[in-house]
């Protein structure tokens, strides 16, 4: 059975948490054998030791910050939020981590995405990739931004363009080119064609 197991050292913990899963149990520290098919979310605490491959882990911080964040996914975490999220968004972060996805903030997102730019060999080639053919002018320049890392207000700023509009252009591209995501379409962008 799929659950939710919030793992928080403290005895307070945000009642949201159980709004969002009712079901789900909340402990002071990580148990021994942890269901297949769990996910763990843990409360300013890090992944750690050996456990089923079929577990995932997310990391909430009270305050979180992009190298936190990056010390969680290094830990082995598939997701990494404010341990204050919404309901709501808490589902859609399970639903990701469910499908074998990655839960990163915008700024977090950005960050790995700039970082894959920098070290591929195909940088500043982004523009020769046979897969942008696919795309609009406007989308392929959205695309080409977003390879490099940046984000949408500084695709705002460099281009000209309302911000729900490059949202437009970005969910077109990805329709296009068969990816889920930013990181996807980076990695996409960043790799040979």
């Amino acid at each position: 059975m799929d659950k939710n197991i919030f793992v928080s050292p403290g005895k307070v913990h945000p009642k949201r948490w159980q709004i969002a899963f009712p079901q789900a149990e909340i402990l002071q520290r990580v148990p021994e054998n942890i269901p297949a098919g769990s996910v763990v979310w843990l409360h300013n605490l890090l992944p750690d030791g050996m456990r089923p491959a079929s577990v995932r882990f997310v990391v909430m911080h009270d305050e979180p910050s992009d190298d936190k964040g990056l010390e969680a996914l290094g830990h082995g975490a598939s997701g990494y939020c404010h341990a204050h999220a919404t309901p709501e968004l808490l589902h859609t972060i399970e639903s990701v981590i469910r499908s074998n996805g990655l839960w990163v903030g915008e700024s977090l997102l950005n960050r790995l995405v700039g970082g894959i730019g920098v070290r591929s060999h195909m940088s500043g080639r982004h523009e020769q990739h046979p897969a942008l053919q696919a795309l609009s002018e406007r989308e392929r320049e959205v695309a080409l931004c977003v390879a490099r890392g940046e984000s949408n207000k500084e695709i705002t700023r460099n281009l000209g363009i309302a911000e729900r509009t490059i949202k437009a252009h970005l969910t077109a591209a990805f329709e296009k080119l068969g990816v889920r995501d930013r990181l996807q379409l980076a990695i996409l962008l960043n790799t040979a064609g």
